[in-house]
């Protein structure tokens, strides 16, 4: 689970709500709480919240989804609603050296059919053409490591060419590469 900005910058009277899919789409690897990637925490009720919300990780407190930090995001892309979970990826997080820095992550928390979804493909042909960093995630079996497959190489001239059924193939495309690298890597704690 990486860590974001400070909550400050917060979408204004956006709450998570009834939505727990970081506490289960997300892999935790810090010294107070281990967990497996697509998971529930043993701290979480599905559709409840955190039992220890008030005692929760530090990793926990630290990290919100994009739908809490990007305002123009609408309530229909709370992950829980939508099928898709966004992360912000930073250095050192398989963002080539080229690009900024700091990009998004669209992680599929169960159907790939959410590929298809209007306001997806073109919020990720956006990031994309404004040459942010921008990655597919892939769920894989429970105990391996989540794919993450880097899209901008791959859709640039979809995106430049505007080709709505062009983008799409190319995200089906980078989920089945995700699907076909997902039991290359098994998940160990450090």
């Amino acid at each position: 689970m990486s860590s974001t900005a400070p909550s400050s910058d917060l979408v204004s009277g956006r709450e998570c709500g009834p939505c727990t899919t970081c506490c289960k789409t997300l892999k935790i690897d810090a010294p107070e709480l281990k967990k497996l990637a697509d998971v529930l925490c043993p701290h979480c009720t599905e559709g409840g919240g955190c039992k220890i919300y008030t005692n929760r990780p530090q990793v926990c407190q630290d990290w919100y989804c994009g739908w809490r930090k990007i305002p123009q995001l609408t309530d229909h892309w709370r992950p829980d609603r939508c099928g898709v979970l966004i992360c912000f990826v930073g250095k050192g997080e398989g963002i080539p050296p080229e690009f900024p820095q700091l990009g998004l992550k669209f992680d599929i928390v169960d159907s790939p059919r959410v590929l298809n979804w209007d306001p997806l493909i073109k919020l990720i042909a956006w990031e994309i053409a404004q040459g942010r960093p921008v990655f597919l995630g892939v769920p894989v079996p429970i105990g391996y490591e989540r794919r993450k497959v880097f899209l901008n190489y791959a859709m640039a001239q979809a995106v430049q060419s505007r080709e709505r059924q062009a983008m799409l193939a190319c995200l089906e495309a980078a989920y089945r590469v995700g699907v076909q690298e997902g039991l290359s890597e098994e998940t160990i704690f450090a």
